[in-house]
């Protein structure tokens, strides 16, 4: 890991990185905290000795610097990304209201669960990682990942069906 670049491993960890912070810190915090995640990452780099991937190696770090930032800001919680604001910097070229909509539901749901929930969720359904691989990340056991996924799938269902009561379909 020692031979590769700071533009390498910056180009392979950003993204990642970047929508894990997003998710979780205010809008007006996202690039900072980003910037200062991947500056840890990198000065880690040499005492980084492969037992893990390197992207759950780095979100690990991500998540504990994130927790820090709440910890040292009194624990104001977890901002949740704000679809709205998106949206209104964008120009869609087609309507995708339906879409748009569904997502800012989503997004608002979301706002109503735990940081642990949101994490279990981010990085295993929309990240991908294994139950193992969030259980490094998290620092918890997998029984835990996979319990504390059942549990907030179901309150995400319970706060979704309650936003929308009476609508078609739900």
């Amino acid at each position: 890991m020692q031979t590769d670049s700071f533009e390498q491993i910056y180009d392979e960890l950003f993204p990642i990185i970047y929508r894990f912070v997003r998710l979780r810190v205010p809008q007006s915090e996202v690039e900072d905290i980003t910037a200062e995640v991947i500056t840890k990452i990198w000065r880690a780099l040499p005492n980084f000795e492969g037992k893990s991937s390197l992207k759950s190696w780095a979100l690990k770090i991500a998540y504990h610097h994130i927790a820090d930032y709440y910890r040292a800001t009194k624990g104001k919680g977890v901002q949740v990304i704000s679809l709205s604001e998106e949206i209104k910097s964008s120009t869609p070229q087609e309507d995708h209201s339906n879409n748009l909509i569904t997502a800012l539901s989503v997004s608002e749901v979301l706002s109503k669960l735990s940081e642990p929930q949101i994490a279990v969720i981010q990085l295993r359904l929309i990240e991908g990682f294994s139950a193992i691989e969030v259980a490094q990340i998290m620092g918890i056991t997998q029984q835990a990942v996979d319990s504390l996924l059942y549990r907030a799938k179901k309150s995400f269902r319970k706060h979704y069906e309650k936003e929308h009561a009476g609508e078609v379909g739900i």
